[in-house]
């Protein structure tokens, strides 16, 4: 690859000068110089065969067909790369894919990938018609045969490395061939390096390339390898891996450390190295297949030199390069000639001595390949030096962990006691000091034989490790990218595992049973640490050491250094928890499992157990199962753990670990030496008593007297229970009772006790032992048997009085065998009951004459039933009941009778859940059951337990008989009953029962094809009822879906069944075990599944029959004529939260469209949905038609629930055409667009600026996944599918309301004329101008300040805002720029007719005094533009808005026609005549609490003002008129008095209809004045904190705070939590009106509340800002409490917030800035030097400029300048604190000391203010500029010239 030079550099470095090469292989810099128009001619770019143009480019992204390429030549100049015209050796990466999974997938192939940012050399194809130029993509094997042709003359900068061109050989020289090419234009050379051979020896001057490169082969191709435009020197070259573009084609065929024979010099370079040729050797010939590629190439490029004996040969040596540093040792050179001469040889120059041993031709003895990476030579570096070819190592790379270095000399003995070693050529390893030893020094030093050994150890260390001195180490790790090596000399290390240490986790190296030599590298309490080569570590732990070498604490027997033999017992890979998905490199570890006991007894192992299975030589062998009894002093007591507290305030027992030889288990796989059990406390002894308190920390006093670690225990064990999992260990027992009871034969008839397990068959009134486990006072005691079965003794039969972990003797008197396991009701009984129950079982066994067998058929009779069984008497051949028997539900069938069942016991069976489809329900207690089979007889505990049947043998389908589940053939057919019915998400189906002691499970979807009886199961399957089903395949993992399989830990005996499965092979010769895979068309039932990750989201995700997975786009829910908006809910995700006001907890909110309309209540109502209640609810079943498999995934299918789909029709949806309407939901919204989905093959994209006509701040909030969209197609882009998705075509969709309204043409700027006139929308606002879109178009125009209003405008902002609608004029024009310029102001719009008929209609609105809204908001808005014409920032602000309120006032008494006498002598009469009839209005209350609650609510009260004086000046006018016509005295109080009436009616009357106008047009909501209206407001906008606002001050403008802060809290609960800038206003509001109405509590409780919120920082400094307005405010007010008051609240909340905030500089500065406006200057430095105290440095400096800006624009501007001097004197190269030291002088308006400044940087006074400042030219310059500017304005011409003087001055300075 080709690279182009930008810049070279040298650098002194230690020892000598760097030289750096900035290269780019970017195209920008490579086809900088390139001219295509040398290669293109004619629209072509290829003129013959093999002959192309190769040219540099970068792929900026990959589209659909093909790539954008960049080549760096500017505008203009695109490319393309057509994915046809890429060659197999690339493959394109998928954007979804990164890299890493790309090589994954792809099987680490050699493939190049294709990608956005990845740099390849194209070639231009021949067809060039456009402006987007078309590449190709060739392989490595096609790039290098492209070559240039004659035919064109490129110039020379368009010539590149890399390029192939004919060459002709014109002169020969020493070190190459002087060539030329292109006719003879070009010249250029190649190097002896890049001949592609080396001299063999036979050429006496060298030169052996003249007797090649002549004749007919005096003219080849070569490759340009370097091409200099300045010197016009072109390089080429024949080596082979350039001409072949293969660097592994340049690879030496010896290794790094390869020492090679008799190499001879065929170069020497004086004073710099020597050129050596190897020998020849077998190895030079190992890989022929590239040796054939290259003579391939040479053939193809008609060069033919491998057909030249000489270039052959030439060709086969390799050559390495020796540098003068590495060729002679100068010690050895020396002593081989002392004596001869004169002059000794160490006297000599190393450049003499070089020159004797290195001359042409020379035998080298031996060399050593020190490095192979010259690719582009293919030159190897060697070493001659004796020193370095005998080193042990070369570098860091070369040392392997666990490698032995023989006599090692020792470098210096370091102070730490570790020694330091040189094992060659400068490559160091260092020796700790507790390597240094075998054995590791043990306890203190303090003690004195420690002493006497330390100091023995000392004088050893420095005799053996002296410098100089060799010793013999091995390595333990090396880091070559640190250069890190640690070594041991421990013997014992040196001595053993020498051909195999343990180096890796992985085998040779790590193998099971393994013994290797390792050093102790960690000890506690817990075990020691072993750690081995490379790091290697494993674990030995306590209980192993306790087991096997009778060890109690490690930390006793070992020490760190210790060498010790360890064995391997296990080794696993495991994954790190804390690791993240993307370390990639941590996400796994070893665990390795060490044991210090080095022979395994394995004989044992192998023999005993034959041993006892034949001679039963070995009596204490057992299962390790429950129930199992160990031997006495089998248990070994490995190690005491405490009882625990965690971390919620439990208590965990102690418990002790034991463990037991594996031999004396039968059966077992464990694979260790032992089994480790866990022993809990609570078990050593049968009772505790009452002595125990809560928590029983007791226990640990009583282990500790009891068990003691090492020794075995004396005293038999019993298994308890033995997990499933490998990480818990099984649990023994100690209780005497508990071990009697297993012990009892049942043969021996001495006790009919039992202790059972979840398997066993238990009965009602059967004894069971057991222990209390728990004591519950909400239920009672809780007793537990063998592996974890548990009982319950409730509270009301006394279960609280009973002690904990005492061993009890209990009856159960319930049972509840539908579940697994049972539950078990107990009750305490005493010794004595078992017994009884014993002797009457024994006289009823003396009583039974008759023996039974299985087959025998008898008759019984009913003695009780239940819903499970019904106990019965055997009837003897005297008709007498002998033997008791049952018969199971499930072995049961119905008889008929003819007596009906009584009501009584009807009520009966009810109780019991028997119904009339229970084989019970016809059974009487007493009837007689004729022809009932015996199925089974167990004899336990001395009495017979026979099951009997009176079903048919042959009964359809059969009953199953059988104790074990797995004896059951998948895909046979059996009955069973219905127990129960589940409709949970872990089992939602039917519990059946098959057997006595056999239950089964059938999933909802194997029970029925019918969605309506899947939903509603109990009102289809009864339970009692019989059903056939069929046994599923086990082996099948998924043939029963995830969410419906079995998550019990006790589901042994619980089997997997189907009811449609029995349906479908009823009758089939090969029955199927499970359900086949649906095809397309199929109908099908699937369950819905939210838990299931959504596939190509939005979808449903459904589970189906046979462990299959369907996946419903959310376009196939239904019909698209029945598509609604938000179909699958909101996720749980993706909603927004609201933050209570009182705790701060978070809740969910739903998210409501645009298109929802919910008043305050519905919205609410609707926000506390879960996500479940839609219209597919989880755990649904639908019915729905399979549509197809999703690729690459074959246990998926893709469904639909369209009705359509399920009546036959499953075609795609037809294409969307241009310009059609169409409906879709959307996928995703980011930046690059909202993503729509039309059908599940289609997708489309809406750019984000054509969402909508307005400007969207969120669009992904407002554009959710899900939502229902409508848009119109721009255009349709056809796709073929690919392995990623199956779409088939992406629409561009427009979804702004004026385009989908619009039906006609939109207009272009072709149909924009000049001077004509539009209408548009503002869509954003600048202080330079307005830019409007032109309605019904994509054209954008600018109107410029000046063109924005007839008068001055000082602030845009407030007079436009986006989505404004407005009139505009065409004044500007540009085509070539595609620009136009708008008018906006009115004048443009006078003589309209539109204009014309608002006008008229507001005269007629005024002529019939009915005010509407919108001459309201005009005269509203004319005021406001008004008072934004005067600075607020004016000394004389409140004189100019005084007189401009006087002069409106006069305008408008002018324009009413009433003169200002008889106006004000008309007001003074009203006034008197109502004073004494009615009292003034209310006076409203003061709202102005800083902020501007609702300019246009002032607005309308000031119009409405207008309306009340325009009302009484025309009474005022009627008056005067009739006052002069009548006499004043005569009826004038009358006449006055009616016309007041008459004007109040009217007046009212116009309200009424102004207010039914204003609810009419919607102007309401612009001018709200009610309370209906705010909250219709705030019902619309709940996020807008300006609503929200007015509201509060719509109260306070009535007097009512408390309202007000109502009005605030909803405003909290409403806005969206991800508003957290409108709910700081209402915050600020809200504290704006404690601080003003509040008292000090409510204040400080308000900030608290709103610091838990929001930024507590931000609410501070509003408060904070809030204070010192009002401290102002009072200052310019009359009287001192106020102002004091003031003060003392702002001082006290600055401190705190100063206090809280210590290290946040904004708020240090606004205290300063607080400080210095009162004038309390003393105070303001003191904190200064407090805040410095308290900032991080790095904060220093900003905060000492802000105080001094401050300074000089609040207090003394000498002390400013103080400030500055100092930040200036410490950060000498800051100019911007210079700058504004600057602009403050002179805005300060003292030029004189910022010139002087300027004059101290450029021309400073001595020697220090040199020093101080040093800015580069670049920062002078920008000085300069900005002294010119300043005397530009301030200054005058002989300034100005100054300026330039020091300029040039400075200019000329530097230049010498």
């Amino acid at each position: 690859m080709a690279f182009s030079i930008l810049s070279t550099t040298t650098d002194d470095v230690k020892g000598g000068k760097k030289r750096r090469i900035e290269l780019s292989p970017l195209p920008k810099d490579v086809n900088a110089g390139m001219r295509l128009d040398d290669f293109i001619s004619k629209g072509k770019s290829r003129n013959e065969e093999g002959s192309e143009i190769v040219i540099r480019g970068r792929i900026v992204s990959v589209e659909d067909h093909g790539c954008l390429v960049d080549i760096g030549m500017g505008m203009g100049k695109n490319a393309f790369l057509k994915f046809d015209n890429v060659e197999d050796d690339h493959e394109i990466l998928e954007d979804a894919m990164d890299v890493d999974d790309a090589k994954e997938v792809g099987g680490g192939n050699d493939k190049k990938l294709i990608n956005s940012g990845r740099v390849y050399d194209f070639t231009l194809l021949p067809s060039q018609n456009g402006p987007i130029m078309q590449l190709g993509l060739p392989s490595i094997r096609t790039l290098a045969r492209v070559r240039l042709s004659e035919s064109i003359t490129p110039t020379l900068s368009s010539l590149q490395p890399g390029m192939l061109a004919e060459v002709k050989v014109e002169q020969h020289a020493k070190n190459g061939m002087c060539l030329s090419f292109m006719g003879g234009l070009y010249r250029g050379s190649i190097d002896e390096d890049h001949l592609g051979g080396w001299n063999g020896g036979d050429s006496k001057d060298g030169m052996w390339w003249k007797g090649v490169f002549r004749g007919k082969h005096g003219k080849f191709t070569a490759r340009i390898i370097a091409v200099d435009t300045v010197t016009k020197i072109i390089r080429f070259s024949l080596n082979p891996q350039i001409l072949t573009l293969r660097g592994d084609y340049a690879s030496f065929p010896h290794h790094v450390g390869t020492i090679i024979e008799n190499a001879h010099v065929i170069r020497v370079d004086p004073g710099v190295g020597a050129l050596m040729a190897l020998p020849i050797s077998d190895v030079d010939h190992k890989d022929n297949g590239v040796r054939k590629d290259i003579i391939k190439l040479d053939k193809d490029l008609s060069n033919n030199l491998y057909s030249i004996p000489e270039y052959e040969a030439a060709s086969n040596i390799h050559a390495a390069y020796v540098h003068i540093s590495k060729s002679i040792d100068c010690k050895d050179a020396s002593s081989t000639k002392k004596g001869k001469g004169k002059q000794s040889a160490s006297s000599r120059t190393p450049e003499a001595l070089f020159a004797r041993h290195f001359s042409l031709n020379t035998k080298i003895k031996a060399l050593r390949i020190l490095s192979t990476s010259h690719l582009i030579d293919g030159i190897a570096s060697c070493a001659t030096a004796k020193s370095i070819i005998e080193a042990h190592v070369l570098t860091h790379e070369d040392i392997a962990p666990g490698a032995i270095f023989r006599n090692v000399p020792v470098i210096q003995m370091l102070d730490g006691g570790g020694v330091l070693v040189d094992l060659g050529v400068g490559t160091k390893g260092i020796i700790p000091a507790s390597h240094l030893f075998d054995k590791a020094s043990h306890g203190s030093l303090d003690t004195g034989g420690d002493m006497v050994l330390a100091g023995y150890r000392q004088k050893i260390r420095s005799a053996k490790y002296k410098e100089g001195s060799l010793v013999d180490v091995r390595c333990l790790t090396c880091d070559p990218a640190t250069k890190q090596c640690v070594l041991t000399a421990k013997k014992t290390l040196l001595t053993t595992d020498i051909n195999n240490p343990i180096v890796d986790y992985a085998p040779p190296s790590m193998q099971i049973g393994r013994v290797a030599a390792g050093f102790i590298s960690r000890v506690d309490e817990n075990g020691i640490t072993v750690t081995f080569y490379n790091n290697v570590h494993g674990r030995v732990s306590s209980r192993s050491l306790a087991a096997e070498l009778g060890v109690e604490d490690p930390r006793t027997n070992y020490t760190i250094g210790d060498v010790v033999a360890a064995r391997v017992v296990d080794c696993q890979r495991r994954r790190n928890r804390n690791a993240t998905n993307d370390d990639n490199e941590n996400m796994y570890y070893y665990h390795l499992t060490l044991s210090l006991k080095t022979v395994a007894e394995e004989s044992k192992h192998v023999s005993e157990p034959m041993e006892v299975d034949s001679a039963q030589k070995s009596p204490g062998v057992v299962p390790l199962t429950a129930g199992s009894v160990l031997d006495a002093k089998r248990i070994k007591v490995l190690q005491l753990v405490n009882c625990l507290q965690r971390d919620d305030g439990m208590f965990l027992n102690g418990y002790a670990v034991v463990s037991v030889k594996s031999k004396f288990f039968s059966g077992s796989t464990h694979s260790g030496d032992s089994v480790d059990f866990k022993l809990p406390y609570d078990h050593l002894l049968d009772s505790y008593g009452d002595e125990l308190s809560s928590p029983p920390v007791e226990l640990d006093s009583i282990a500790a007297k009891h068990l003691t670690v090492g020794k075995k225990i004396d005293a038999e064990g019993l298994i308890l229970s033995v997990p499933k999992g490998v990480d818990s260990l099984p649990i023994i027992s100690l209780r005497s009772s508990l071990i009697k009871t297993m012990k009892q034969s049942p043969s021996d008839g001495a006790s009919a006790i039992t202790c059972p397990s979840p398997k066993s068959n238990l009965f009602m009134g059967e004894y069971v032992r057991g222990y209390v486990c728990r004591i519950d006072e909400r239920f009672g005691a809780f007793v537990r048997f063998l592996d974890g079965l548990t009982g319950l003794i409730p509270k009301l039969k006394k279960g609280l009085n009973e002690n904990l972990y005492d061993t009890i003797l209990c009856k159960v008197t319930a049972l509840d065998i539908t579940s697994s396991p049972p539950k078990i009701l107990l009750k305490k009984v005493k010794e004595g009951d078992a017994a009884a129950k014993k002797k009457k079982a024994d006289a009823k066994s003396k009583v039974s004459d008759e023996d039974i067998a299985v087959g025998d058929v008898v008759d019984v009779k009913v003695a009780d039933m239940n819903f499970a069984r019904a106990n019965v008497y055997i009837i003897g051949k005297s008709g007498e009941a002998k033997s008791r028997a049952r018969i199971h539900v499930t072995m049961a069938e119905s008889v008929s009778s003819k007596h009906k069942l009584s009501k009584k016991e009807k009520q009966t069976k009810e109780d019991m859940k028997i119904n009339k489809h229970h084989p019970f329900y016809r059974w009487r207690v007493g009837d007689v059951i004729s022809d009932v089979r015996c199925i089974s007889v167990d004899f336990r505990d001395g009495i017979n337990y026979v099951e009997l049947s009176n079903r048919e043998a042959n009964a359809d389908p059969p009953s199953a008989i059988v104790t074990d589940p797995s004896i059951l053939p998948p895909g046979s057919t059996v009955s069973a009953i219905v127990t129960s019915i589940s409709t949970s998400a872990a089992h939602h189906g039917l519990w059946v029962q098959l057997c006595p002691g056999i239950a089964g499970f059938v999933p909802a979807l194997e029970a029925s094809t019918d969605p309506d009886v899947l939903n509603n199961l109990q009102s289809h399957f009864i339970i009692g009822a019989r059903v056939a089903v069929c046994v599923l395949d086990k082996k099948s993992a998924g043939n029963v879906p995830k969410a419906h399989r079995m998550q019990d830990q006790h589901d042994d005996h619980v089997v997997e069944l189907s009811i449609l499965l029995a349906r479908e092979n009823d009758g089939s010769k090969s029955p199927a075990t499970k359900a086949a895979k649906p095809q397309k068309g199929d109908v099908i039932v699937g369950c819905i599944s939210k838990k299931t990750r959504m596939q190509g989201p939005p979808s449903l995700m459904l589970t189906l029959r046979g462990g299959f997975v369907g996946r419903c786009c959310i376009t196939e829910l239904a019909d698209v004529e029945e598509w609604v908006n938000m179909p699958l809910g909101k996720s749980p995700p993706t909603l927004p939260q609201k933050i209570s006001g009182s705790t701060g907890e978070q809740e969910h909110q739903r998210i409501v469209s645009d298109s929802d309309d919910h008043d305050n209540e519905e919205e609410n109502t609707e926000a506390n949905k879960s996500y479940d209640e839609s219209e597919y609810p989880d755990g649904s079943f639908v019915r729905c038609c399979v549509l197809g498999s999703v690729k690459n995934k074959s246990q998926m299918l893709e469904l639909s629930l369209r009705d359509s789909r399920v009546n036959g029709d499953i075609e795609h949806d037809s294409l969307p055409i241009e310009g059609e309407t169409v409906h879709g939901f959307v996928v995703s919204t980011n930046k690059a667009g909202c993503f729509v989905r039309l059908s599940r093959s289609v997708e489309g994209r809406v750019i984000l600026k054509e969402l909508s006509d307005d400007f969207i701040p969120r669009p992904d909030d407002m554009f959710p996944a899900g939502r229902l969209v409508v848009g119109k197609v721009k255009s349709v882009k056809e796709l073929e599918p690919n392995k990623k998705n199956n779409l088939r075509a992406m629409v561009d969709l427009d979804m702004r309301e004026s385009v989908l309204l619009t039906s006609g043409k939109r207009l272009t700027l072709d149909d924009i004329e000049l001077n004509a006139k539009y209408t548009g929308i503002v869509t954003r606002v600048e202080s330079y101008g307005v830019f409007v879109r032109i309605d019904n178009s994509e054209i954008s125009g600018l109107a410029h300040v000046s063109e924005c209003s007839d008068t001055y405008v000082k602030n845009l902002f407030d007079l436009y805002n986006p989505g404004d609608m407005v009139k505009l004029l065409i004044i500007k024009c540009e085509d070539e720029k595609k620009r136009l310029g708008f008018s906006l102001k009115a004048s443009n719009f006078a003589n309209d007719s539109d204009s014309d008929e608002d006008d008229s209609d507001n005269e007629e609105s005024d002529k019939d005094k009915t005010y509407v809204m919108s001459s309201d908001n005009e005269s509203s808005d004319g005021t406001e533009q008004d008072e934004q014409s005067i600075d607020s920032d004016d000394e004389n602000f409140v004189a100019k808005m005084a007189s401009k309120m006087e002069a409106e006032e006069d305008n408008d008494e002018d324009s009413e026609s009433v003169s200002e006498t008889e106006s004000d002598s008309e007001e003074e009469s009203d006034s008197e005549e109502d004073e004494p009839d009615k009292a003034g209005p209310p006076q409203a209350m003061d709202t102005n609490v800083g902020f501007d609650w609702d300019a246009t609510a002032k607005a309308s009260t000031k119009s409405k003002l207008e309306e009340e004086s325009s009302d009484e000046s025309d009474s005022g006018n009627d008056t005067s008129d009739e006052s002069v016509n009548e006499d004043a005295d005569v009826g004038f109080k009358s006449s006055h008095k009616s016309r007041k009436k008459a004007a109040a009616k009217r007046k009212e009357e116009d309200e009424i209809a102004r207010r039914e106008a204003a609810l009419a047009d919607g102007t309401a909501d612009v001018n709200p004045e009610t309370a209906a209206d705010f909250e219709r407001l705030v019902a619309s906008s709940p996020n807008s904190s300006e609503t929200w606002i007015k509201y509060m001050a719509f109260h306070l403008s009535l007097a009512d705070i408390e309202s007000a802060r109502i009005v605030a809290n909803r405003a909290f609960d409403r806005i969206e939590f991800r508003q957290e800038g409108e709910k700081l206003n209402v915050w600020t509001a809200l504290l704006t009106l404690e601080l003003k109405f509040g008292t000090a509590v409510t204040l400080q409780e308000t900030v608290d509340r709103a610091c838990q919120h929001n930024n507590p920082k931000q609410v501070y400094l509003r408060v904070c800002e809030l204070l010192e307005k009002e401290v102002d405010a009072s200052a310019g007010a009359t009287g001192s409490n106020d102002l004091s008051t003031s003060t003392q609240r702002a001082d006290a909340m600055f401190t705190k917030m100063s206090k809280k905030f210590k290290s946040k500089k904004t708020v240090w500065i606004a205290h300063f800035k607080y400080l210095l406006k009162c004038s309390r200057h003393e105070e303001a430095h003191e904190l200064l030097k407090r805040s410095l105290q308290s900032l991080p440095k790095y904060k220093h400096v900003e905060t000492m400029q802000k105080f001094a800006q401050m300074e000089f624009e609040l207090g003394s501007p000498e002390r400013g300048r103080t400030i500055f001097s100092a930040l200036l004197e410490k950060n000498p190269k800051r100019m911007d604190l210079l700058f504004v030291n600057i602009d403050k002088e002179i805005k300060n308006g003292d030029i004189s000391k910022a010139r002087a400044l300027f004059d101290s940087v450029v021309n400073p006074v001595d020697n220090d203010r040199k020093q101080m400042f040093k800015f580069s030219d670049k920062q002078m310059k920008s000085l300069f500029k900005k002294w010119y500017r300043m005397e530009d304005e301030y200054g005058d011409e002989e300034t100005q010239e100054r300026v330039k003087d020091e300029a040039r001055a400075y200019v000329a300075k530097g230049r010498s």
